[in-house]
């Protein structure tokens, strides 16, 4: 009977302590945090960091359709990865940063009900994709959705053809078709628009832009914390 409970409270430490620390921890920790105002005279500029500018509809979609399966939003430490310094993951889309994307941090999540880490990074890191696509027509954004082989054959990502409606057209050309040709255009007096859930998922891949730089209130929070370890 002994051996029995030791090993019960064993199983039960195993999990439990892990889950305690991991999870239950930061989650409290993490209601507690608010946006910091950025000083004037510190920092060179007004606002609060993070900006809120979460796109609800844009990120149900995001989940739903599995994208959190494939995509990660985190940018990790430069002591752990080289995350940082990979093209275009941050506001600087040069093929050689001047300096690295900043890693992220609890704050950069604040706007956001769940934090969108992401499962596996199949596909590139998206924590600041706006910065990326922004350099992208709109439509060929939604062209890379419908038909991602129109934009690179060698791409893996599945298409996501249901967030759009191929219609018959009606007169001249609409501006929201999607520039399709070759094998993925539709069939002859067609043309493929997105749906209103196409958009909100453009609008909220657009959105995302996590480099905001830190305010020295922040900075100083985090070198207190490093000191303290």
């Amino acid at each position: 009977m002994t051996d029995f409970r030791k090993l019960t409270l064993g199983i039960a430490a195993s999990f439990g302590l892990p889950w305690l620390l991991l999870i239950v921890v930061p989650a409290f920790k993490y209601q507690h945090i608010k946006p910091i105002a950025y000083d004037k005279e510190a920092d060179g500029m007004d606002g609060y960091y993070p900006q809120s500018n979460a796109n609800v509809l844009g990120m149900q979609v995001y989940i739903r359709e599995g994208c959190v399966q494939c995509h990660t939003q985190m940018i990790r430490p430069s002591q752990f990865s080289a995350d940082g310094w990979h093209k275009g993951w941050g506001e600087d889309q040069s093929a050689r940063p001047a300096e690295a994307t900043r890693a992220n941090t609890m704050r950069d999540y604040l706007s956001e009900d769940v934090a969108l880490l992401g499962v596996s990074r199949v596909g590139p890191d998206l924590a600041n994709a706006g910065y990326r696509l922004a350099a992208m027509d709109r439509s060929a954004i939604h062209a890379m959705l419908y038909a991602p082989h129109s934009v690179a054959m060698w791409s893996n990502m599945p298409s996501y053809a249901h967030l759009y409606t191929v219609r018959k057209a009606q007169g001249p050309k609409s501006d929201l078709a999607l520039p399709l040709t070759g094998k993925f255009a539709p069939a002859k007096g067609y043309e493929v628009v997105p749906t209103p859930e196409a958009e909100q998922l453009v609008d909220y891949l657009l959105s995302l832009k996590k480099a905001a730089p830190l305010p020295a209130a922040a900075l100083g929070n985090l070198a207190t914390a490093a000191a303290a370890k």
